[in-house]
């Protein structure tokens, strides 16, 4: 039996020697002066894939499975010989997506690709730009400069992921893994897709055909992460290698009529329908801070139907939809959690796939909260999951991000604004108020500030509430404390009177530390970017390297540049300090050069054997790098991506 590449070289040498291929590159070579590279006429470039994609699939056929999936197309410059596109008749029929092919190589650039896209989402339908890969011309950061440089990408909420197109070589019929090794092509790809990581921060789709990826990937594993735009023709279901679990996008047909295109267009679906496609479209939003208010609490039914505590392994949701507008990507709750057992809880998108990331650790007795950056969907819901025992939760809204919202955040090395041990050292008593004036720290037009804020010394159990001076207490927890050790909790505060705060312990009395992290103003800084969780260091698998810091104490360099892009000036994580060797405490901050410093702010503040979470909000340094510092003993630490800000 011939392999697959021997059927595809055979199927273009006859086609070639009926002179259809050999006849068309003629004549389209002078009627659209093709670049010619290395000797060789691209005749293929105005095209959307190669001819030999449709040789290697499975079938003929341009039938649509019998389910009924959302439907989208992809086109190039070819589309055009017919005459102009009516995107609007294309919208119309019921299309929600599609792809335009924006470059080739390192030597073609589409002439209608920035009209097409910008006409799609006018119409209404999600667009995205993709790049025809040919790995013998150049190498893979070359080629995702290329292509960033003339399609950019924009997180708008109607822009899908860039796509790598992987295919065929349509010009050589004797090379067609472009004269790479399996090994050699998928370190081109993983150059390509990372540099569009660095330059984008969104993470490439992959178009590829089921032969072409066994004959010249050998069935790589290495891009699982990656959404996949598999190209199988005329089957009930598409053939999906094995690195992937299933489809985002399915070309099922490249012969599919559609009204606006003069002539046939390739046929896509999209695993997941509508919600899928707004996952796959990334959206820089803004933020709006409110005053707090309880969204959740399973002791007294709020939120939910029940006063029963979540069990080992439960999920409640949480629907936002009448606190958060349309235009919503992400929710800002402080999660407060009351274990009867060691445990974890994890807040994620309602509706996907419970991420492995944690936002809250718990041991039995404990009352913590931790605060959450999640981000949401259409339906504005959110799932929260107990790992273990019984767990009461509590959930208050501080805010939300959104494409139309107007606070842009500018965030700031940590810096101590508040420490009641100073001075006459006098901590805050039981049912005591005290106001927290941040005007000489931040703009005048800046609507809410990122603080960090730890209780110390509490000589009973107590809660802490922070919340915009001028305004009445609201009925909820910032900081929960439990006992004389340092705790912390980030928090996300609009500003009242006089950009002020104001913080009120409720019982005993406690000392207060307040470091600033960042602030909110409508008329500079930078656009939030949510993501779903992603781990980025779990020091628990051994290939931590830490570097011992002037004065005392450990720092982890944690490289942020491939999860984020070049362009962003600051991150949300969810960072975890891991059964310490001795009392200690945690700093995040900007890595500005290969030598650490000490830090004069802390984000997690553990005693020996102690597992605590904390969000870190936190400007990146050098290459978008931030240190974590451990001040003694040693620590496992754990950092999960929220998301990042970018101008």
């Amino acid at each position: 039996m011939r392999s697959h590449r021997q059927l595809l070289v055979a199927v273009l040498a006859a086609v070639t020697a009926a002179g259809t291929v050999t006849a068309t590159a003629a004549a389209d070579t002078a009627e659209h002066d093709y670049p010619v590279v290395g000797g060789v006429v691209r005749d293929n470039v105005d095209k959307a894939h190669s001819p030999l994609t449709e040789a290697g699939s499975s079938g003929r056929r341009a039938e649509a499975p019998a389910e009924d999936y959302v439907r989208g197309i992809d086109v190039a410059r070819y589309q055009h010989d017919g005459g102009d596109i009516d995107w609007s008749q294309v919208a119309g029929s019921g299309i929600r997506f599609v792809g335009v092919k924006a470059t080739e190589g390192d030597y073609y650039e589409n002439p209608y690709f920035a009209d097409d896209q910008d006409a799609a989402r006018a119409a209404g339908m999600y667009a995205f730009a993709y790049h025809f890969g040919t790995p013998n011309d150049s190498g893979g950061v070359a080629q995702a400069d290329y292509f960033v440089d003339r399609a950019g990408y924009t997180p708008d909420g109607r822009t899908l992921s860039p796509v790598l197109d992987m295919e065929y070589n349509p010009y050589d019929t004797a090379n067609v893994c472009y004269d790479k090794t399996p090994a050699e092509l998928v370190t081109w790809i993983q150059d390509f897709v990372g540099e569009v990581k660095v330059r984008t921060g969104a993470t490439a789709m992959i178009y590829t055909a089921p032969t072409f990826w066994s004959d010249c990937t050998a069935n790589s594993t290495a891009f699982a992460a990656h959404p996949l735009w598999i190209a199988n023709y005329g089957v009930a279901a598409p053939t999906v290698p094995s690195a992937w679990g299933g489809w985002t996008f399915w070309q099922y047909s490249k012969s599919t009529a559609v009204p606006g295109i003069s002539g046939d267009v390739d046929g896509n679906y999209v695993s997941g329908g509508e919600a899928a496609l707004d996952s796959l479209a990334a959206k820089a939003a803004g933020y709006t801070a409110a005053t707090p208010t309880r969204v959740l609490d399973t002791r007294n039914a709020t939120g939910v139907g029940t006063t029963t505590p979540l069990g080992a392994g439960g999920v409640v949701t949480v629907d936002l939809s009448g606190r958060l507008p349309a235009t919503a990507t992400a929710a800002v709750l402080n999660v407060t959690g009351i274990a009867t057992a060691t445990t974890y809880v994890t807040v994620w998108p309602g509706g996907r796939a419970r991420p492995n990331a944690s936002n809250l650790n718990l041991v039995a007795g404990d009352v913590r909260s931790n605060l959450v950056t999640v981000q949401v969907g259409p339906d504005r819901k959110i799932s929260l999951f107990n790992n273990a025992g019984n767990t009461h939760l509590l959930a208050d809204l501080a805010g939300w991000y959104a494409t139309d919202a107007t606070g842009l955040h500018t965030a700031l090395s940590p810096q101590r604004v508040l420490d009641t041990r100073s001075g006459a050292g006098t901590p805050l008593g039981a049912q005591g108020t005290l106001t927290l004036d941040l005007s000489s720290k931040v703009p005048s037009d800046a609507t809410a500030v990122t603080i960090n804020l730890t209780g110390v010394g509490a000589t009973s159990g107590t809660f802490v509430s922070a919340w915009p001076t001028g305004e009445a207490r609201p009925n909820v927890s910032s900081l929960n404390l439990g006992n004389a050790n340092a705790t912390p909790n980030l928090v996300t505060v609009k500003l009242g009177t006089n950009r002020s705060v104001s913080l009120f312990n409720n019982a005993g009395s406690t000392h207060l530390l307040a470091d600033l992290a960042g602030y909110y103003s409508p008329d500079s800084g930078s656009r939030f970017i949510a993501v779903p969780p992603q781990r980025l260091v779990d020091s628990r698998s051994g290939s931590a390297s830490w570097t011992a810091v002037g004065g005392g104490g450990n720092a982890l360099a944690l490289p942020m540049l491939n999860p984020v892009p070049a362009s962003a000036t600051g991150v949300i994580l969810n960072v975890t300090g891991i059964a310490p060797t001795s009392d200690t405490f945690v700093s995040v901050y900007p890595r500005t050069g290969t030598t650490p410093t000490r830090p004069g702010s802390s984000n997690l503040n553990l005693v020996a054997g102690q597992t605590v979470p904390n969000l870190v909000s936190v400007a990146t340094g050098t290459h978008t790098d931030v240190w974590l510092f451990n001040n003694a003993g040693g620590i496992n630490l754990i950092a999960d991506l929220a998301g990042y800000f970018t101008p």
